[in-house]
């Protein structure tokens, strides 16, 4: 059906049986019906949400530039999600070879603190060892009792985390921080015994809530466990 024929046969139905199902049907299917109609195109006028109206046409160029506003916004955060992305897989690279590059299982501690502080930019990093690791490394030294009893406490399920942490948990696994706030931590297993704690914290209570992930707290734990200088020493 062409404009002409639409035209012709409009003017030939009865008003009630031409509704607005009708038109937009029509002009659904005949997309091109406007051209070489420019008066037309301006002489329709569409609600503007407010007072008064505009033509068919300023609408079009508004929707227009509304979508590429939109578009442009997408676009914008798609590439720091990318950017953001790439400097995790950057400071991953960075922790895991600094903690393979160890020689000795006493520097691990700090190796491990130093390198989330620095290469994640995180306010707490934490690295503990429990009374279990000194008796199957021996040379290692393991915080303090009362810490290990709240530390062993919070790893009661035997996997990584993250959450709110009371002042005292977040004291017992970050010694510098004695506020609420929250955190992520990761246990570390040595043929199925907790000999110790690997975390990342915050003074910010909503850091590190339910949604964020622990994948990488487990994979530096499983790599810290499979370093020779832990992995050769059977415990006891």
């Amino acid at each position: 059906m062409t404009g002409d024929t639409f035209s012709q046969s409009s003017a030939e139905l009865p008003p009630e049986t031409l509704n607005a199902d009708d038109v937009e049907s029509f002009l659904i299917n005949h997309p091109d019906f406007f051209e070489g109609r420019k008066e037309l195109l301006e002489a329709l006028e569409i609600p503007h949400g407010g007072a008064g109206s505009i033509s068919l046409v300023e609408r079009q160029v508004t929707a227009l530039r509304e979508r590429n506003v939109a578009m442009r916004s997408h676009l914008a955060e798609l590439t720091h999600n990318a950017e953001t992305s790439e400097a995790i897989l950057e400071a991953s690279q960075r922790m895991i070879l600094a903690v393979l590059q160890c020689p000795e299982v006493t520097e691990l501690g700090s190796t491990i603190e130093s390198g989330l502080l620095d290469f994640f930019g995180v306010e707490y990093a934490s690295h503990v060892w429990l009374n279990s690791a000194f008796e199957a490394l021996g040379d290692v030294v393991a915080c303090e009792k009362d810490r290990q009893d709240i530390i062993e406490t919070l790893l009661r399920r035997q996997r990584a985390y993250c959450g709110v942490f009371r002042a005292d948990e977040m004291s017992a696994m970050f010694p510098g921080c004695a506020a609420e706030g929250s955190a992520a931590i990761a246990p570390l297993h040595l043929n199925n015994v907790l000999i110790g704690a690997i975390g990342v914290g915050s003074s910010d209570v909503h850091r590190y809530d339910s949604s964020v992930g622990t994948l990488f707290l487990e994979h530096l734990a499983e790599v810290i466990m499979h370093l020779p200088s832990v992995e050769k020493r059977p415990t006891t």
